[in-house]
């Protein structure tokens, strides 16, 4: 077995280097700060991590200590960061496994190497020193709140605001918002966190959201709110009880949320990760916070917010949430869209044999006990205990998992990657159960080995229209004979539309015609649409991004998916009838700019159409007519 290499020694770097060492698993674990710990390691010196003085956990000590691992018993319900550091400090020495880390050692490449594995480009950040070493595996565990995302795009008159302007990542103390008024923008755990600290100190604090949501108090009844959730209430129970039980429970210890100020909720309970706060309420009643919709522009000194009101501010804190960034894997490997990666499971990429993502969800509840539990079933591949079912089988699962969340949460970054902790370690049991089936029948099928020479087609043109409107077309694939020079028609198989529908094209060349099985993969309005050909393996992706007040659209041809044999005859295919595979991507190239032209006519004649009587264009009619549901 060769030796595995593990990226970060926060939470989740650390679990898969405790299961790996357990199970004489060889590795090398890169941290590029001195202590291990991320996030929680306050003033930590990596230059990614940050935390603010004040910080505790939001989830209790009994759900968030490692199973292998208790915390001590005299640590309170909810320790703050100074004591998960020391305990995390423990853990290592506990097991002993410290000298397996590389600290102060900066992962900057992981490529694909010729003939299987990876190659890993670490450098050293006090001698600038660079080393490569191969690897037969690696398990990603760099986490996800270390690089911010601040509004996009920027407000109108941002660049002239006179006041201060930082993402909460950079907030540490309130010391300097000492008699300032102050706008915290946002509605997660930092946002509240932050605005009630400053509130004691600021001359006023604004919380300004985008939505309303629901706030959840850290103690109900005497205990650990969390401490009151079970697997039968998140497994067995169906989700309109989970909502009518936990909606009880809130009204009981905590009553309205409109009673504070804060806007009704859109949405049902459990569709939004929930806010966690103690403190925040009792702010809100006692005047401390005045509560703000979303922010509109600034001008100067002043705040100007949706609702039409303004506020003259001396400091904003964006709390808006951290991108999804693998700085040193090339786009060609894997490029999260909107912080969507498609993973099996949340761990295995079924593109990239023996490349693993160790805590990449958003969990309601503690990603220790969940990140042991991916460590376990990544260990058990290594160990040959558990196989991979074949390719087809985990992008259909990855798609259900998309469907799920479409269904269930609002449309934001934010719920990319959500996970219920209960049930998502019950799903990783059956993982493992299914993945050991596999192995011991000799079943399981490997996934295609990654092309080191692969990097996706894109072609990429800007159209004047908004992103709806061309998401609209393209998103109708009973349309897509009007957009691609060799598509004939398609049409739906069913009545879904969402990630995870299914499509049947038919497809000419002169005179050979074929047809294809496609699955949608995704499907973000505005934002959006990929899916992939079942017969072939090949995925076709749009992305849309706002480019003033029209669009850029790139189209993207990605084969790294496909299977040896998919492979063997694509390249048989175009050898037979195209006189090669470079003539057959050259003359795709010039298919896919030409499919974009022809989207780029159409949106823009609708978006130049004149108004109908009723004040909307004829050409917004239209749209509406083929608008896929996407439940998002």
């Amino acid at each position: 077995m060769d030796n595995v290499c593990i990226i970060g020694a926060g939470w989740s770097g650390l679990a898969a280097c405790q299961v790996l060492h357990e199970r004489g698993i060889g590795f090398d674990c890169y941290e590029a700060g001195s202590q291990v710990g991320g996030n929680w390691r306050y003033l930590n010196d990596n230059g990614m991590s940050s935390s603010y003085r004040s910080l505790h956990i939001n989830t209790s000590r009994k759900i968030s200590q490692y199973r292998s691992y208790p915390m001590p018993e005299d640590y309170p319900h909810y320790p703050d960061h100074r004591q998960i550091a020391r305990y995390l400090d423990d853990y290592v020495d506990h097991f002993g496994f410290r000298d397996a880390i590389a600290f102060r050692t900066k992962v900057v490449r992981v490529e694909p190497a010729d003939g299987g594995g990876w190659n890993v480009t670490a450098r050293h950040r006090d001698t600038g020193e660079e080393t490569t070493r191969h690897y037969g595996s690696v398990l990603v565990a760099n986490g996800h709140h270390w690089d911010p995302r601040l509004p996009e795009p920027a407000f109108p008159g941002a660049d002239t605001f006179t006041g201060t302007q930082i993402h909460s990542h950079h907030y540490k103390v309130p010391d300097e918002y000492a008699g300032k008024k102050v706008v915290v923008l946002g509605f997660g755990n930092s946002a509240s966190d932050i605005a009630v600290e400053t509130s004691t100190v600021s001359e006023r604090t604004f919380l300004a959201m985008r939505r309303g949501g629901y706030v959840f108090p850290k103690f109900m009844f005497g205990r650990a709110g969390d401490d009151l959730i079970s697997p039968f209430l998140t497994r067995v129970l169906p989700r309109e009880m989970q909502r009518w039980v936990m909606a009880a429970l809130l009204r009981l210890t905590i009553g309205k949320v409109t009673d504070f100020g804060l806007p009704k909720p859109d949405h049902k309970l459990f569709n939004t990760h929930p806010t966690v706060s103690e403190s925040l309420l009792p702010r809100l009643g006692h005047g401390g916070i005045v509560v703000k919709p979303n922010i509109s522009h600034f001008d100067g000194d002043t705040v100007h917010f949706t609702d039409g009101s303004s506020e003259v501010v001396d400091a904003v804190v964006y709390s808006t949430g951290y991108r999804v960034s693998f700085p040193f894997l090339d786009e060609s490997v894997i490029a999260p869209t909107d912080n969507d990666v498609s993973l099996f499971h949340r761990v295995v990429d079924p593109r990239n044999p023996g490349l693993y993502f160790i805590g990449l969800f958003q969990p309601l509840g503690a990603t220790t006990v969940l990140a042991e539990a991916q460590s376990h079933w990544v260990a058990d591949l290594l160990e040959g205990r558990a196989a991979l079912p074949p390719t087809e089988k985990m992008y259909r699962e990855i798609a259900r998992y998309k469907k799920k969340l479409t269904d269930r949460y609002v449309s934001s970054k934010r719920h990319t990657m959500q996970v219920d902790h209960y049930p998502y370690l019950a799903e990783l049991r059956q993982a493992r159960r299914e993945g050991a089936r596999l192995a011991k029948s000799g079943a399981g099928a490997a996934v295609a080995p990654a092309r080191a020479d692969h990097r996706p087609e894109e072609v990429s043109v800007r159209i004047e229209a908004d992103p709806e409107t061309v998401w609209d077309l393209i998103s109708d694939v009973t349309r897509m004979g009007e957009w691609s020079p060799e598509c004939r028609r398609c049409f739906w198989r069913g009545d879904k539309r969402g990630a995870g529908a299914r499509f049947i094209g038919i497809n000419r060349r002169g005179w050979v015609v074929w047809v294809t099985s496609n699955e949608v993969e995704e499907a973000e309005r505005g934002r959006s649409f990929a899916f992939r050909t079942t017969t072939n393996g090949v995925r076709w992706g749009y992305r849309l991004e706002p480019d003033g007040e029209g669009t850029s659209v790139t189209e993207v041809w990605d084969v790294s998916g496909q299977s040896e044999g998919q492979r063997k005859r694509t390249r048989s295919f175009a050898q037979m009838l195209l006189g090669g595979h470079e003539t057959h991507t050259r003359e795709l190239r010039d298919g896919m700019r030409m499919t974009l032209e022809r989207v780029k006519a159409a949106a823009e004649r609708q978006a130049g159409s004149r108004p109908g009587r009723d004040g909307e264009s004829s050409g917004a009619r239209a749209v509406e007519a083929v608008r896929v549901d996407t439940a998002a």
